[in-house]
C-alpha cells in the first residue's frame, strides 16, 4: 500500500489554525482548499487507487482525460474518498464540472487538497438535497478554468465510514450544454449492515414485547 504523503511532523502541527475541510450544506459552497498540515485528520494510507479514461463529446468538441479515484484509510481508522481529474493536452476545450452521485454519508465534509498533485482547483461545490449528489464546479473564476493540458487537485470527502464499496457514480461536463460524459462507478461508504448480535438483540426484544402483551391480554 502506498503512503499518502501524510506524516504528521511537529513543525506542521505548530502552524496553528488554518483552512479546514468544509461541511457542505445543500446548495453551493465556495472552496478554499486545505492541507494535511491544516487538517491532520486527513493523514492516512491509500488502500485503493485506480485511473479510468473518459470522453466528453459535444458541440464544443471532444474532451478526453482520466479520473483517478482513491480511498484513504485515515489515522483514526475512518475512510476518505478522493478524485483527481486530468484534461488531456489534445482536448478541444475545458471541463466545467465533476459530478458525483449516489454517495451517501451523514455529513458531507469536503474540499480539495492543494498540497498534492494538480494545479487547478474547483471554485465551489453544489450539493443537492436528494440522491447523494455533489458537483465540483470549475470555470467560475479565471483561476478555476480547467483547460486542456491541466489537472485538478485531489477533491475529497472526509467521512466517518469504515467500509466502502464501488456504489457511487460520476460523470463530467464540458462547456456546451450537450457535453456530458458517460457514467462511471466510483468508491463510496458502504451501506451499514447490523452486526449479527444486533439482530439477536432485536429478536429477543421483540420476543419479550410479545410475551408482555400476552400477559396483559384480559382473560375471557
Amino acid at each position: 500500500m502506498k503512503r499518502f504523503t501524510l506524516a504528521l511532523a511537529t513543525s506542521a502541527m505548530a502552524l496553528g489554525s488554518g483552512a479546514q475541510a468544509v461541511v457542505l450544506a445543500v446548495g453551493t459552497t465556495p472552496l478554499s482548499g486545505t492541507t494535511v498540515a491544516e487538517s491532520p485528520q486527513l493523514a492516512g494510507t491509500v488502500i485503493e487507487d485506480d485511473v479510468v479514461p473518459f470522453i466528453v463529446a459535444g458541440a464544443s468538441g471532444t474532451v478526453t482525460g482520466t479520473v483517478q479515484s482513491r480511498v484513504v484509510r485515515s489515522i483514526d481508522g475512518t475512510l476518505d474518498f478522493y478524485w483527481r481529474v486530468t484534461n488531456d493536452g489534445n482536448s478541444a476545450g475545458a471541463i466545467t464540472s465533476f459530478r458525483v452521485g449516489n454517495f451517501f454519508t451523514p455529513v458531507y465534509d469536503g474540499d480539495y487538497a492543494p498540497d498534492g498533485l494538480g494545479e487547478v482547483a474547483p471554485a465551489s461545490v453544489r450539493r443537492f438535497a436528494d440522491g447523494g449528489a455533489l458537483n465540483f464546479l470549475f470555470g467560475e473564476t479565471p483561476a478555476s478554468t480547467f483547460g486542456p493540458g491541466t489537472s485538478s487537485y485531489f477533491m475529497f470527502l472526509d467521512t466517518q465510514a469504515t467500509t466502502y464499496a464501488r456504489t457511487a457514480r460520476y460523470d463530467l461536463t464540458g462547456t456546451s450544454n450537450d457535453a456530458i460524459s458517460g457514467l462511471f462507478p466510483t468508491f463510496a461508504p458502504a451501506a451499514l449492515v447490523p452486526e449479527p448480535g444486533t439482530y439477536a438483540l432485536l429478536a429477543g426484544g421483540l420476543g419479550m414485547l410479545a410475551l408482555a402483551r400476552r400477559r396483559r391480554k384480559p382473560r375471557a
